[in-house]
């Protein structure tokens, strides 16, 4: 994990959801019509967070689909495990979003909710994504 990232400790993590629900759930919608997730698909959220986009994927995917919610700090997947965890199609991982460690062809939509603007190299990050 990159060294002096504020967003992957816990108080960041506690707070996540009171500083970005309310605005994820203007977009969230938007994002997921412009990804075209449709039931069943194999989704994968980068940068995760608390899993706000998770959570609406997963109901978009319903329950023949998957979603893997994978974010760089393990204080914000196991906020997102603690909130969506009973869910059956979705599955948490602590990932680098510009070094992901998923074979080729895994997922048929790849999403970032609000989460390109901390990555270091952006470039790197969406490079990442299209090779998962």
């Amino acid at each position: 994990m990159r060294e002096g990232l504020t967003f992957t400790n816990e108080a960041a993590a506690a707070g996540y959801e009171g500083a970005f629900a309310h605005v994820s759930s203007h977009f969230v919608p938007f994002l997921l019509r412009a990804a075209q997730v449709a039931p069943g698909m194999r989704v994968l959220d980068i940068a995760a967070g608390t899993g706000l986009v998770t959570s609406a994927a997963a109901e978009a995917v319903g329950s023949s689909g998957h979603v893997t919610a994978a974010d760089i700090s393990a204080a914000m997947v196991g906020k997102a495990r603690e909130r969506l965890g009973n869910l059956s199609n979705v599955l948490f991982a602590v990932e680098d979003g510009q070094a992901m460690g998923f074979p080729n062809q895994n997922f048929e939509a790849v999403l970032c909710g609000l989460g390109l603007m901390f990555f270091p190299d952006a470039a790197r990050a969406l490079q990442s994504s299209i090779a998962s």
